[in-house]
């Protein structure tokens, strides 16, 4: 049993966490207009991961990667940062952050119901109650009618279930890398290939060289924010919070990401805050905290 201060910092570096990826979702849709999915997440993920590439080559030895393990790797990496930061990127040109960020928060319930489909668990009843009723949540908060602030949005959040699922893959399949090479190196492995596929589908089908990166100031500032806090910071304090305490307690801090990104998106981009919104949020966060009482649940995660 971990001591009462490790469990403190525990949640602290988890909430932390989640916390800044509420931040990334209001931020991402604050500045989406301003270029296109693709390039956004090249420059985002690819500058993350320098910060991470540092991080490791100036703390530590590199691990040596065993050769029947790059395929998997290469293969989450591009999942986890290409598919992952697309479908995010492209979610909040149509969505709205708050519902963004309540989508971002469901994803341990879609992380336990594929490694039930997967059978690296076992879906118990629990679980199952926390998943109906995270789907009643969710179902409520967006059957809010943004269409004024957002016509397209049941598109963009379309795209941010499929970015939750391409999340939820990597927690699920990637727990024995974590445990064999350890958070860091396996991020920034993992990133690399990821970056490298998204910067050549930028160049292809987006618009980096046509304006896509003209960012003014406060854009850019911006983009150090999503690039830093919002993905070196993020992904080192989770990991951080998963070696001190259990993914099924950390997962309760994943309510703090829909509560920032209503915050923000309320604050940054005026969008509304209904109690239709709030109260589908609460059965999410609900369906969180039920799903922590199975002693078997197990979500390794960003």
């Amino acid at each position: 049993m971990p001591s009462t201060r490790i469990l403190i910092l525990g949640f602290f570096y988890a909430s932390l966490s989640t916390t800044i990826g509420g931040m990334t979702v209001a931020l991402t849709r604050l500045i989406i207009d301003q270029t296109d999915p693709l390039s956004l997440a090249a420059l985002r993920y690819g500058l993350g991961g320098l910060v991470l590439a540092g991080i490791l080559y100036f703390t530590r030895k590199p691990p040596r990667i065993q050769t029947g393990d790059w395929l998997a790797i290469i293969g989450l990496g591009i999942i986890m940062f290409a598919v992952f930061p697309y479908c995010m990127a492209k979610s909040l040109e149509d969505t709205t952050a708050a519902r963004g960020g309540l989508l971002f928060a469901a994803m341990p319930l879609i992380t336990i119901l594929l490694a039930a489909i997967f059978k690296v668990e076992k879906l118990t009843v629990t679980k199952s109650i926390a998943v109906l009723i995270a789907i009643l949540g969710t179902a409520i908060a967006l059957g809010e009618n943004v269409d004024s602030i957002a016509p397209n949005a049941l598109t963009g959040d379309a795209f941010m279930l499929l970015g939750m699922c391409a999340v939820s893959i990597f927690n699920v399949f990637s727990r024995k890398y974590l445990k064999r090479y350890g958070n860091l190196a396996l991020m920034t492995y993992s990133l690399f290939f990821g970056v490298v596929i998204l910067s050549f589908l930028a160049i292809i089908f987006g618009k980096p060289f046509e304006g896509s990166l003209s960012f003014d100031f406060d854009g850019w500032f911006i983009i150090i924010l999503l690039a830093i806090p919002g993905g070196a910071v993020m992904f080192l304090a989770w990991g951080r919070a998963l070696q001190m305490i259990s993914p099924t307690q950390a997962a309760i801090a994943t309510g703090l990401n829909p509560v920032t990104a209503i915050l923000l998106g309320a604050w940054l981009l005026a969008e509304p805050v209904s109690l239709r919104l709030l109260g589908g949020f609460a059965l999410v966060l609900v369906a969180i905290l039920v799903s922590t009482q199975s002693t078997q649940t197990k979500q390794p995660s960003i």
